[in-house]
């Protein structure tokens, strides 16, 4: 491989970092009263241990929610101050702190949120009137009107000083854990809840750069050497002793979604929670039952959902059918944005009749800022640029998805050169890439595993493979390399003889001592006829 090629290689990928402060370490965290309200905050929770009040913590069904519920309660339990928490079932509450869960925390004087709550304005008034303490820690986007919590700390607030906006609500909640470690001068490695918020920073698809990289960095090191119980049976069941953000967006972060998306996510929180490896197994079992149901559940609905795109034309697309699973929602909505290359939102209907989905985004448009025209036809919707939740009356839907589609917003922050790296013909693949390519991990949103163009690669084998034939081998050439290469997902698989152009990335395998390279294509962006 030509000095030239591997210079233009690595220069790419150091330019990712050039607009958010170039490549951040640990040392380069903000500190924590730079967040709005934190000190406040921190002050209040130290009041309340202090005058032994009743406190909550009302976390997240996702894995970001039930991380951000973990970290609070561990750091409870190194105050040694009895406290309960409550994760709402996203079948039987909804999302959030909401009305429907105001049984559960009115016997308490402070209620914590964490990932939830930015746009609980009802909430926040009842507890007002009866002079309960609502403390919101959250980092989806604020609507106009915030509720009158005591406090809120979200950097996404306009009135916030925090310099990164695009944190996940787990890192809030360890910004939290911070203020109150100093205002208690309590004995915590900080560092060593790192690895909790690397698994939700990742789960929740933060941009990793900024301190985002250098906390899921530093939280993968940490998740190397922790002795915690559920990382120890992480490591029995995938048989690994180091793990990457692909392993965490692939294998673990599923795993621990799977429970709030098929039953209640108070069992992930458990799993994360477990005092020895003979707990975790077994609630790693039941989450394995948990996963396997939700992956068989969204084939079938994939499948249906490709029938029941209302307009396949649109902008913005959206499918509908009554009787789907709302937990498997997002994960399709996401297939179909792959599949169609455009946003998708999925909807069933609840036991109330009211039509309740999930919206993902392809990173051309900014799904949450789309959605602001439609906000007076939905009961409710919140999250980011590139997922949202929604609910809304049926007698709705056909305006609804008229005027998102009006409203579409493109994500400025979005580069179309970005879906690939540069060029790359296959003679020049070697081990030498990988080299460079360890130098700007860990890879994930904003931060992508290199891809490649390579044109005019013909086929030279073709076979399926998979449980249900869903995926292709092939033996692909390129003047004078071959190379194996699998398409995940084949929309239309190709036969031997034709010829390609390809978007693609490069894995390396071990087996027994020897290293293999394999491509996997991403995308065929041209079949010659």
């Amino acid at each position: 491989m030509s000095e030239k090629i591997l210079q233009e290689i690595e220069q790419r990928l150091k330019s990712r970092f050039e607009n958010s402060g170039g490549m951040l370490d640990l040392c380069d965290l903000p500190f924590p009263e730079t967040l709005k309200d934190i000190t406040k905050s921190a002050s209040r929770i130290k009041e309340a241990i202090k005058k032994n009040e009743k406190i909550i913590i009302i976390g997240d069904y996702d894995v970001d929610g039930v991380v951000a519920t973990t970290l609070l309660l561990d750091l409870f339990d190194v105050i040694e101050y009895q406290v309960d928490w409550f994760i709402p079932n996203r079948f039987k509450h909804g999302y959030g702190i909401s009305t429907k869960i105001l049984s559960y925390i009115e016997a308490h004087d402070l209620i914590i949120t964490v990932d939830n709550g930015i746009n609980a304005n009802d909430v926040a008034l009842w507890c007002k009137q009866r002079d309960k303490t609502l403390i919101i820690t959250d980092h989806h986007t604020p609507k106009e009107i915030l509720p009158e919590a005591f406090c809120i700390v979200n950097p996404k607030q306009e009135s916030c000083n925090f310099v990164y906006q695009n944190i996940c609500g787990a890192m809030v909640a360890w910004y939290l854990m911070a203020e109150i470690k100093k205002q208690m001068h309590l004995n915590l490695d900080l560092k060593a809840y790192l690895l909790l918020v690397a698994i939700a920073s990742v789960a929740d698809m933060m941009p990793l750069i900024h301190i985002n990289r250098a906390v899921v960095k530093a939280g993968l090191k940490e998740l190397q050497k922790s002795e915690r119980a559920f990382v120890q049976s992480f490591k029995e069941q995938l048989q690994k002793e180091h793990f990457t953000s692909e392993d965490i967006s692939f294998l673990i972060a599923p795993l621990l979604n799977s429970a709030g998306r098929m039953d209640d996510a108070s069992l992930s929180v458990q799993f994360l929670r477990s005092k020895n490896i003979y707990d975790a197994r077994a609630l790693h079992q039941t989450l394995n039952e948990k996963n396997l149901e939700r992956k068989n559940k969204e084939s079938v609905i994939f499948s249906e959902a490709l029938k029941f795109i209302i307009n396949s034309d649109d902008k913005i697309i959206v499918a509908y059918k009554s009787d789907w699973h709302e937990g498997i929602l997002g994960i399709v909505a996401a297939r179909l944005v792959k599949h169609f290359e455009k946003p998708a939102i999925v909807l069933c209907k609840d036991k109330e009749g009211l039509l309740k989905g999930s919206g993902r985004s392809s990173k051309a448009c900014d799904l949450f800022q789309s959605m602001q025209r439609c906000e007076e036809l939905v009961e409710k919707f919140g999250g980011h640029t590139l997922a949202i939740g929604v609910s809304l009356q049926e007698r709705y839907l056909e305006d609804f998805i008229q005027r998102l589609n009006e409203g579409y917003k493109i994500n400025g922050e979005y580069l179309p050169e970005n879906d690939y790296l540069c060029g790359l013909d296959f003679e020049h693949i070697n081990l030498t890439l990988f080299d460079i390519f360890k130098k700007y991990e860990p890879y994930g949103e904003a931060n992508p595993y290199p891809l490649f163009l390579a044109e005019k690669i013909e086929v030279i084998n073709a076979l399926p493979i998979g449980k249900n034939q869903e995926h292709m081998k092939y033996i692909l050439r390129q003047g004078k390399s071959n190379f194996e290469a699998i398409e995940f997902r084949a929309k239309e698989p190709l036969v031997s003889g034709q010829m390609i152009d390809i978007i693609y990335k490069i894995n390396r395998n071990s087996f027994r001592g020897e290293v293999t390279l394999q491509i996997i294509i991403e995308n065929i962006i041209l079949i010659y006829k």
